[in-house]
């Protein structure tokens, strides 16, 4: 997979780059930005139930007002969001989110990742793509983990944190959710 990132590219307010997805295509990848919002809700919209419910760990039909401007409106430090998006038939089509929320950068700093693909584009390595540019990111803001909340039934995103070659631990909380830590040292 192609990977045309930098240290320069993460340094600066608009990560921009792209990667091979396994069929072939293009993917491109940018920190989201507060004109996101309208674009977020409607792939959030598109998504299925079950998506929606691994995401969120309860329905939620639509992302509310407060919710966009806590997903689109960031700072790139403490939060870090990257679209992904692929061109087909001339116009761009976003295909999945990567996050990471961190409250407090620095020495040993953890952040908490999150991901959603569109079920139509699910296998074929996005969500392992975004993984790789975060930890680029997180890196570069000596972040020195990952943790992730992750429902038991949600296979394919435990399979993503598992291949990722980072190494890693789990637990299940007393609420039943898996809990996976990542280390990014």
């Amino acid at each position: 997979m192609k990977n045309d990132s930098s240290n320069e590219n993460i340094a600066k307010d608009n990560y921009a780059t792209s990667d091979i997805l396994r069929d072939g295509r293009t993917l491109h990848i940018r920190s989201i930005r507060a004109d996101d919002k309208q674009l977020l809700q409607e792939s959030w919209q598109a998504l299925s139930k079950q998506s929606q419910y691994f995401r969120f760990f309860t329905p939620k039909d639509e992302l509310t007002e407060g919710d966009l401007v806590y997903f689109t409106e960031i700072d790139l430090v403490n939060h870090v969001g990257l679209g992904a998006s692929i061109f087909s038939d001339d116009a761009e089509v976003p295909v999945g989110v990567g996050r990471y929320i961190s409250s407090d950068v620095g020495s040993n700093a953890s952040a908490e990742i999150a991901f959603v693909v569109g079920e139509r584009y699910q296998g074929l390595g996005i969500a392992t793509i975004l993984l790789r540019h975060l930890v680029l990111i997180a890196r570069a803001q000596a972040i020195t983990e990952f943790t992730a909340l992750v429902l038991p039934e949600n296979t394919r995103m435990q399979s993503v944190l598992r291949k990722s070659g980072l190494p890693m631990k789990q637990d299940i909380n007393s609420a039943g959710v898996m809990e996976i830590t990542l280390s990014l040292t």
